[in-house]
């Protein structure tokens, strides 16, 4: 019994509080609420998550990484024994990822099965 009322509150406590938290990680409330670049091509998401982060450069030099950005590419600057297959995320501008157009495919997984297709960029 004390084990389910643990796992009970525990539970309540993810859905409650952290699982909130982790969905909009560094974002303001302005930026939650705000309409997002493609928000018009997904009408119906099944997962909506605001995360930020603040940095001291201009976007030119913050573009250069998040292009090249997934995987068998640069990785995802993240936990890679996680979002990587433990490869580790580049710390170099890499060239040859450095193009980037629509229909583009950006592997997520290591098998480069599951990812995402570009349908716009700025």
């Amino acid at each position: 019994m004390q084990l389910f009322i643990f796992i009970t509150i525990f539970v309540i406590f993810y859905l409650k509080i952290l699982r909130p938290w982790q969905l909009r990680w560094g974002a303001t409330g302005d930026e939650v609420k705000c309409t997002m670049s493609g928000d018009d091509i997904v009408q119906k998401p099944n997962f909506v998550a605001t995360r930020a982060v603040s940095l001291e450069s201009p976007p030119t030099e913050v573009w250069k990484w998040i292009v090249q950005i997934g995987s068998g590419r640069a990785g995802f600057y993240s936990i890679d024994f996680i979002d990587n297959a433990n490869v580790p995320s580049s710390i170099n501008i890499l060239p040859k990822y450095q193009r980037i157009e629509q229909d583009y495919f950006i592997p997520f997984t290591p098998n480069q099965k599951n990812g995402m297709w570009v349908k716009d960029y700025r």
